[in-house]
């Protein structure tokens, strides 16, 4: 999985989010490349705000992941690297946020072990068609290409009342069976 990741970061360009990437190795794949013109990263550091460090700007800032629609514009970030372990507490909202602030590809990875991959794909094939997901060992990759994506307030109110609505009778579940 690593190789791919690395595969992605010789590949991106443009403004590039990177929400909890840890490699070192990934940033300096993109530091080296002279098609990324601003590389923001997210990190969480053992607390629960995230720091946005940024290539543009010397200081880092606190960002909720919830606000990265306040923070990043519509269709504002062409590409986006993201593991699944920082944002899984934040999936309701992040879904929506990264459906309006991404413009080209969105690529979620993290240990398939911990989550319902079949779950997330479905999520995001309510708002587009083209999302694929390759499977290593222990890790997953999912590709979601967001070109051809439109977002709307409501379909994004209906689809946040369903995922609660979701997680609620998870919850209930859960309870009743242990």
């Amino acid at each position: 999985m690593k190789q791919d990741l690395y595969n992605i970061a010789k590949c991106v360009s443009g403004r590039v989010l990177l929400i909890g990437v840890e490699d070192s190795n990934i940033f300096d794949i993109i530091n080296s490349n002279d098609k990324v013109l601003i590389c923001d990263s997210l990190n969480n550091f053992k607390s629960k705000k995230m720091y946005c460090d940024s290539t543009t700007t010397s200081s880092s800032k606190v960002i909720k992941v919830k606000k990265l629609r306040k923070v990043f514009k519509k269709k504002k970030v062409d590409f986006i690297i993201c593991n699944f372990s920082e944002i899984e507490k934040h999936m309701k909202s992040f879904l929506s946020n990264s459906i309006y602030i991404n413009s080209n590809m969105l690529y979620i990875y993290g240990n398939k072990n911990d989550v319902d991959t079949d779950d997330i794909i479905h999520k995001y094939k309510r708002y587009c068609k083209n999302v694929k997901i390759e499977f290593n060992k222990d890790d997953f990759i999912i590709y979601i290409d967001n070109k051809t994506t439109k977002t709307n307030k409501i379909k994004d109110k209906f689809y946040y009342a369903v995922d609660t609505v979701s997680n609620i009778r998870n919850v209930i579940a859960d309870i009743m069976m242990g």
